[in-house]
């Protein structure tokens, strides 16, 4: 098996867990196709891997995957995760538990950027706070013990001040200005439902204040995305990460959540906590998904000229029809 990607020439992190491989911490596998691909962690590109045992690690890796936890899925992609390994399913994949292994994950890292920041704002305050304190024979001590929540406010506006950044900014339909919208100004926007738009934002102007653009596919999921953490930025615990996860679930996935709250059309922060949370979830989940199925399209044209090419043996077409004709689900088209 090589160890640099193709396209890049980077090298493969992981060490191919249950595949056997010896590279990869991202795997991508068709057991009805018989397509076996190593994801590069530097460009995203996926590698086929050769012919000569192919067929014995995708098994080995379809066994694993029923072990493994669902993050997300569309009808020819599922993304999940065995211990610290990301498996990309290709086909209709079998039903398995969604939990909150991956937003635990993503909660953690944003508690790690805002403890870079807040620690050395709060032990500087302190320091100043002190010595203040004692110019002033002690009169300080209340100012002393607000100095972490100072800190964590000026964390806060850091977060809110982050620019949603556009190829093409919006244009308010209101006032006419060029909206230059920043995290903090998404927290007013509504998701509404659109008949040509998987994911559709009314978001208000910063100048005027009214509604004054709909944003909708890539756009609305970058505007949400920098929103919904500026909202969430302070619920950073393990318990809300389950909760939020609970929710997305019991939504029947993060399609279902986000439809469910666009019919509704609330404006995001009167959304209740763990709903603002699990529609983070969601639109991080479903951007995904839709990057990883494009990339499998991309990959499966490649891998059909390149299995047509150097292989149709008897030996790996019996094996192909052997794993068709296994019990299980089938791939939807």
């Amino acid at each position: 098996m090589y160890t640099t990607c193709a396209f890049c020439n980077g090298k493969f992190d992981g060490d191919g867990g249950p595949s056997g491989l010896g590279v990869g911490r991202r795997l991508a596998f068709d057991e009805w196709r018989g397509r076996l691909w190593v994801i590069c962690p530097k460009c995203a590109r996926w590698n086929l891997t050769p012919l000569d045992d192919r067929l014995e690690r995708i098994d080995a890796l379809a066994r694993t995957a029923r072990a493994g936890h669902l993050v997300a899925s569309t009808d020819q992609v599922a993304l999940l995760r065995w211990q610290r390994y990301d498996l990309v399913r290709v086909g209709k994949p079998p039903r398995v538990e969604l939990a909150p292994w991956r937003y635990g994950e993503r909660l953690r890292a944003r508690q790690r950027e805002r403890a870079r920041v807040v620690i050395p704002l709060t032990l500087a305050a302190v320091g100043l706070g002190i010595a203040a304190n004692v110019a002033a024979g002690g009169s300080l001590g209340v100012f002393a013990w607000n100095l972490h929540a100072v800190a964590d406010w000026t964390y806060l506006q850091i977060v809110g001040n982050r620019k949603v950044v556009f190829a093409e900014p919006p244009i308010c339909e209101r006032c006419g200005s060029l909206m230059q919208l920043r995290a903090k100004h998404v927290q007013h926007a509504r998701l509404v439902p659109d008949a040509r738009a998987d994911l559709a934002v009314l978001v208000s102007c910063p100048t005027c204040h009214h509604e004054g653009a709909l944003l909708t596919g890539h756009q609305a999921a970058l505007a949400l995305r920098q929103g919904l953490t500026y909202l969430n930025v302070r619920r950073s615990s393990r318990r809300r990460a389950e909760d939020a996860a609970r929710v997305v679930d019991q939504s029947g996935g993060p399609d279902r959540l986000i439809q469910d709250i666009a019919r509704r059309e609330l404006t995001l922060r009167s959304l209740r906590a763990e709903r603002q949370l699990a529609l983070e979830m969601a639109v991080d989940e479903q951007a995904e998904i839709r990057e990883l199925e494009r990339q499998w399209r991309e990959a499966e044209e490649i891998a059909e000229i390149a299995d047509g090419t150097l292989s149709s043996s008897a030996q790996l077409e019996e094996e192909l029809r052997r794993l068709k004709g296994k019990e299980g689900d089938q791939p939807g088209g």
